[in-house]
């Protein structure tokens, strides 16, 4: 009888044993079933990545400053918004790791659409800035309504005028949860599932949507009589408006003038067109640009153009096609791989310098922001 009894109580405890190590390893163990999920990956992790540029490099933390993602459902009708933005106490979007969590999704299979600026977008409206306002982001909008058009003054049907009231334009990213040259195809987004017991990561692809265009003037015969203020200056286009798939409306012409201009001494010697030396300091003629997406058209007459008169007498100095004299500095084998679109989506950043004789144009020189070589034109070539 004591050995019958020894034996029972012997397994009794192996029972116990058995039992508190699976409630052990259920407890910690995120794959199995358990009440306490605290420490478990659950919800969308989403990044974000812009790479669509020269560089090949992802430079999304050090650029943007607030990113809003915009949730549709298998209907493409908008069921939810997410915003993220740095602030003076916490920048979590300047982190390279950033990731926005999300756990109050319903199980189920959704598309993405993002839009990033420098600002938090409910920011900009106190910043001064031209504000791009976007449409069709209450909940229950279909994904085809959303749109985002920048802030601009009527000037008579269908032509308009962007007020920057002095200041650059808040740069605007674009994406989809595609990489940017699969959704710049006509395919369509596919959808992503999520799920309320296991994480789901999924990364949107960013483009920008916004050109800085610097323009420097210089004159030949005697750079000492340069003033930019003797000049108007405006580049005419038709894109202030972006659709859904970040694609334009063109119905409206926009009109934009420098957000700042300026003249600064030129740091070699004043000479004529021919070298002499001449007495002062040469002067060279700035004026800085922002504007929306540039394309480039089957038809030339339809890409903006930048024009520079004269200020006193309102004679055209320059007429340039933008898009067609910026996409000429791919001359490099590396980037002739690109389309003129392409590369105007990827490069973003040039700098004009136009060089007059006797108040004419010359010829200018063309340089992209990361690029270290710059393209020469002469005048019967543009």
């Amino acid at each position: 009888m004591e050995k019958h009894s020894s034996m029972r109580h012997l397994r009794g405890r192996w029972r116990a044993l058995l039992a508190l190590t699976l409630a052990v390893g259920l407890t910690a163990s995120c794959d199995m079933m358990t009440e306490d999920l605290s420490d478990c990956p659950t919800g969308l992790y989403m990044t974000f990545r812009y790479d669509y540029n020269l560089d090949h490099a992802d430079i999304f933390s050090a650029q943007a400053g607030s990113v809003t993602l915009l949730v549709y459902d298998t209907d493409d009708r908008l069921v939810a918004t997410y915003e993220e933005s740095n602030t003076d106490y916490a920048k979590p979007l300047a982190s390279d790791t950033y990731t926005m969590h999300i756990t109050d999704l319903p199980q189920g299979k959704y598309r993405f659409i993002a839009l990033a600026q420098q600002d938090e977008y409910k920011g900009t409206r106190s910043a001064g800035r031209a504000l791009f306002n976007r449409e069709g982001t209450t909940v229950g909008s279909k994904r085809e309504d959303l749109g985002i058009t920048l802030e601009r003054q009527k000037l008579a049907e269908g032509e308009y005028e962007v007020e920057n009231n002095g200041l650059p334009l808040d740069t605007l990213w674009y994406g989809r949860n595609r990489t940017v040259s699969e959704w710049l195809e006509d395919g369509d987004d596919p959808f992503v599932t999520v799920y309320t017991d296991r994480p789901t990561y999924d990364t949107i692809y960013m483009m920008r949507d916004m050109n800085q265009i610097s323009v420097t003037l210089r004159e030949l015969d005697d750079p000492t009589t340069m003033d930019i203020n003797d000049y108007d200056l405006s580049i005419r286009d038709h894109n202030s408006r972006l659709l859904w798939d970040n694609s334009l409306d063109e119905t409206d012409a926009v009109t934009y003038t420098p957000y700042v201009k300026w003249n600064d001494d030129d740091s070699a010697e004043a000479t004529d067109a021919e070298g002499n030396p001449l007495p002062g300091t040469g002067k060279i003629g700035h004026a800085d640009f922002m504007v929306s997406r540039l394309m480039a058209h089957a038809s030339v007459s339809d890409d903006a153009t930048l024009t520079i008169s004269d200020a006193q007498t309102g004679s055209t100095v320059a007429l340039l096609n933008l898009p067609n004299l910026l996409s000429r500095t791919r001359n490099y084998e590396s980037l002739y791989r690109y389309t003129a679109q392409q590369f105007l989506d990827r490069a973003c950043d040039f700098s004009l310098s136009l060089y007059l004789k006797g108040g004419e144009l010359s010829y200018v020189t063309i340089t992209v922001g990361i690029l270290s070589w710059e393209y020469h034109v002469q005048t019967e070539d543009l």
